[in-house]
């Protein structure tokens, strides 16, 4: 059977290290599993307020796939929704603050992802 996606932004599965600021002095790790042009969805041990702005690291591999070299991506993201699922929360993210240079970064990585999808 075919899925067909019918978002406006489809999203790519990964698997990436994340950092979510939760307060003043409290972060915590977290796990990106997919990502679309608008935002990401991670999952995390601590809950979100919805609606609410956080602070992230993303930890991005080289788009390069055999180099160890990792990206750091800062940015601000409102949480669209937060779903308990076992023992983690599954939260979906939009991009509220992203630079250029990593909003290119993350462009490349659905382009590379999506020629990959094409060949198979």
């Amino acid at each position: 059977m075919i899925m067909i996606e019918l978002r406006k932004n489809p999203r790519t599965n990964v698997v990436w290290r994340a950092v979510i600021k939760l307060g003043d002095d409290n972060i915590v790790a977290a796990k990106v599993v997919n990502i679309s042009k608008g935002g990401v969805l991670i999952h995390c041990p601590a809950n979100v307020e919805v609606n609410k702005e956080y602070r992230l690291l993303l930890n991005v591999p080289h788009i390069d796939q055999t180099s160890d070299q990792t990206y750091q991506v800062h940015c601000k993201m409102r949480v669209l929704n937060s779903l308990l699922s076992s023992e983690y929360y599954h939260i979906n993210l939009k991009f509220t603050e992203l630079s250029d240079l990593h909003r290119c970064l993350f462009e490349a990585w659905l382009s590379l992802v999506s020629k990959y999808e094409q060949l198979s």
